[in-house]
């Protein structure tokens, strides 16, 4: 019936959600610690349990950290900061002071510009359904002309260039994404549309973000070392209630006649 109901709630996925991870403990971790309870107590079951349930859980959040999968925090992003219209020495940013000097100039089309020029599409075209207004009316009325990147190399206190795997550290990561409008072209009848080209005549706009990194790790970090505190104490309860039940037969009656 429980199942039923909880497989039924497609218009309310919440509650959907939670109806079924209820279902799960209690079908799962549930009927094992009914197995255990009826052969050991319920007192020495729940602790066998907790602390079988909480050891998978340990391991499984250091299997998450290390590999950043499962249960994850907020992926990497970036963030605009500033949107520039024509000469980006008005700018307010004081990282773009003396731009394109000391910045690395990057090829339009490389990975690192596409991602960056699509964090940059909800700004200078945001979609109708957002109520904003931007530069452009859609993401096809423009085109990336330029991309430089600044930062974001990777250290530790009192050391410049440590290897990867200690390197826990980061400088701010800024990117520049310059765009411009297309020219207005008209495709000859049985011919594909032209490729979109630039306007000179009109202003560049650039788009100045910050590279936020994210947490992905610190969720299943945390989940591994509360996993990890409680089978510490599941586990402690277990070794000294074990102890105790050897110190009383250690100092149990010898039976009458014997010796």
């Amino acid at each position: 019936m429980i199942e039923t109901l909880a497989f039924a709630l497609k218009w309310e996925p919440q509650i959907h959600g939670l109806l079924v991870v209820f279902i799960a403990i209690v079908l799962l971790p549930g009927s094992v610690y009914l197995l255990l309870a009826t052969n050991m107590g319920a007192r020495v079951g729940f602790l066998i349990a907790a602390a079988g349930l909480f050891g998978w859980m340990t391991l499984m959040g250091v299997i998450w950290t290390v590999y950043g999968i499962g249960f994850v925090g907020n992926p990497p992003t970036w963030k605009v900061q500033q949107v520039i219209q024509g000469n980006i020495a008005n700018s307010t940013q004081p990282v773009l002071d003396g731009f394109p000097s000391g910045w690395h100039k990057i090829a339009v089309g490389d990975p690192n510009e596409t991602a960056a020029a699509a964090a940059a599409d909800p700004v200078l075209a945001p979609p109708a359904a957002t109520g904003k207004q931007g530069i452009f009316t859609a993401s096809s009325d423009y085109i990336a002309v330029g991309a430089y990147d600044k930062g974001g190399e990777k250290y530790l206190p009192g050391w410049s260039h440590p290897p990867n795997v200690i390197a826990f550290f980061h400088k701010p990561h800024y990117f520049v994404v310059q765009v411009e409008k297309v020219k207005a072209q008209t495709a000859a009848p049985g011919q594909p549309p032209p490729k979109p080209v630039a306007d000179p005549t009109q202003p560049v706009v650039s788009v100045m973000m910050l590279r936020d990194l994210g947490n992905v790790r610190q969720k299943p970090g945390e989940v591994a070392v509360f996993s990890a505190i409680i089978f510490g104490v599941a586990s402690y309860a277990l070794h000294r209630r074990d102890k105790e039940a050897m110190a009383a037969r250690s100092t149990a009656l010898e039976p009458v006649g014997r010796g």
